[in-house]
């Protein structure tokens, strides 16, 4: 049986042997509606106290005043960075993890809400296991009945996809089971600081946002790092608080940076058995690539200019 809405926030605490050392950092942008329940549930952890960092990426509504309120009235000490510019995604993630120190960093978006066992269960494959680099969760969509991620896949045109996106939640088999993927999404997930300074962070040019977290798991596993989809970790995502997916500013935007994602990290061999195929296949058949042949004509010489010139 899917769980019921309320039963996101109700997980059962599983006892640890030893605290992990982590660094929770929050990326605001415009998000003084979702801030509020974001800080709330963190402040819930069942975890013992974990430093916050909060960044506000140059909002340009209240959401600095209302991360300040909402960490007063919850409870939760937290560091509150407010850059004067717009760092992208990766930027102020980047300034986010480099404030902290600890041995883990786990990463999340203003819009997400988590269990009160999050951290405890997404660190555990990561203190148990040091073959595995970055660990992410079991999303929901608002309400808590529906999947939003169980993983992630990357196509041979750098098209993304979520194991499981879409489906009733029934703790299928395919749905609980922790295993190895691609990637994971940058909502929710965690990572070794060793591994953050082995990459050298998010690549920046993953402007302003999309691909930044494919990209960063993907020279993480060319450096032999395993990502892990822990569903035993879980929170909710409201998703895209500054586009509606599927707008043509998202599908512009994504359509640009997966260009630039597979410019980066395919070799010829990609390029000429995975990528042209695929596309030509995608570009024929997917109703969504139809109506926007413009758009991706349009990131096709983006990247291409960008790749020559290195001008994001």
């Amino acid at each position: 049986m899917p769980p019921e809405p309320e039963s996101i926030s109700a997980a059962v605490v599983q006892p640890r042997v030893s605290a992990p050392s982590a660094d929770i950092v929050i990326l605001s942008y415009n998000s003084a509606d979702y801030l509020p329940a974001c800080i709330a549930s963190v402040a819930a952890l069942t975890s013992p106290p974990l430093p916050v960092i909060i960044v506000d990426n140059a909002s340009r509504d209240n959401s600095v005043a209302v991360a300040r309120e909402a960490c007063d009235h919850s409870g939760l000490t937290a560091d509150i960075i407010a850059l004067d510019r717009n760092l992208g995604c990766a930027g102020g993630n980047n300034v986010g993890w480099h404030a902290g120190s600890a041995e883990f960093v786990i990463f999340l978006n203003p819009d997400t809400e988590v269990t009160p066992d999050f951290v405890t269960e997404l660190l555990r494959p990561l203190q148990n296991d040091t073959t595995i680099g970055i660990t992410g969760a079991r999303i929901h969509y608002p309400g808590g009945y529906t999947l939003q991620h169980a993983g992630g896949f990357i196509y041979p045109n750098g098209m993304t996809g979520h194991f499981a996106a879409g489906e009733e939640d029934t703790g299928a088999p395919h749905q609980i089971t922790p295993r190895d993927c691609d990637y994971v999404t940058g909502a929710g997930f965690a990572i070794r600081r060793s591994l953050l300074d082995q990459l050298n962070g998010f690549d920046e040019d993953y402007f302003p946002a999309y691909f930044e977290e494919t990209d960063l798991c993907t020279r993480a596993r060319r450096l032999g790092a395993r990502i892990r989809y822990v569903p035993e970790a879980r929170l909710i995502h409201h998703e895209s608080v500054s586009l509606t997916v599927n707008s043509p500013a998202f599908h512009r935007l994504y359509q640009r940076m997966r260009i630039r994602y597979c410019l980066k990290n395919f070799t010829l061999r990609d390029w000429l058995r995975g990528f042209i195929p695929f596309e030509a296949r995608w570009m024929l058949r997917e109703p969504a690539a139809r109506g926007h042949r413009l758009e991706q004509f349009r990131a096709y010489g983006e990247g291409l200019w960008w790749r020559i010139t290195g001008k994001r």
